[in-house]
């Protein structure tokens, strides 16, 4: 039960966990006044796509932790090398709330049966990791961050898609591209397991 609590703990395995609990977070104490309305529903999808990107790279950025209490030099370069974009785009992230006061981070704002169902996908994904070994330890945690890539991916798409400065979407776009080519590179490696 502690190695699972650990688990737990150290990644963000399923590439669907729940943000942190209450739907309502608080806006941007630095944020602008409100845009005009037809602006109003890009900005509020982009900061969502946004927050919950910045979570699921929060996560993923400690992936490679797995390996202090699970075996898997197959797969290990990949998953410190996703674990090394994640903190890097990451922090690319946090740069761009610098200069942009309307970008807020913490508008996760999920439903109660999506958090409920993220939580329990995550519970079975972690399961899975915990109680197998050798190629099926290795496989299930390709494919947790084979999910987690593809949903970051398109994340960022959103947030590109729905920003309006030049800078965000560049940003955005290129985290996008990035998350696409790691998916594609976890693909592919889990067809040669």
């Amino acid at each position: 039960m502690a190695m699972a609590a650990g688990l737990a703990g150290l990644v963000w395995v399923s590439g669907c966990a729940s943000p942190p609990t209450g739907t309502a977070q608080s806006p941007n104490p630095r944020a602008a006044p409100a845009p005009a309305s037809a602006d109003v529903a890009k900005l509020r999808l982009r900061n969502n796509a946004a927050s919950l990107l910045r979570d699921l790279l929060d996560e993923e950025k400690n992936v490679g932790k797995i390996f202090v209490i699970k075996h898997g030099e197959d797969v290990k370069p990949l998953v410190k090398l996703i674990a090394a974009a994640a903190e890097a785009n990451e922090k690319d992230l946090l740069r761009l709330t610098n200069a942009d006061t309307e970008l807020n981070l913490q508008a996760l704002d999920l439903p109660p049966g999506e958090k409920a169902a993220r939580d329990a996908m995550a519970k079975s994904k972690e399961h899975d990791l915990l109680f197998t070994s050798g190629a099926q330890f290795q496989f299930n945690l390709l494919l947790t961050q084979a999910d987690a890539q593809n949903y970051g991916w398109h994340l960022a798409k959103v947030a590109a898609e729905n920003s309006s400065h030049p800078d965000e979407v560049a940003t955005f776009t290129r985290i996008s591209e990035d998350m696409q080519h790691l998916y594609e590179q976890t693909v592919r490696e889990m067809r040669h397991l």
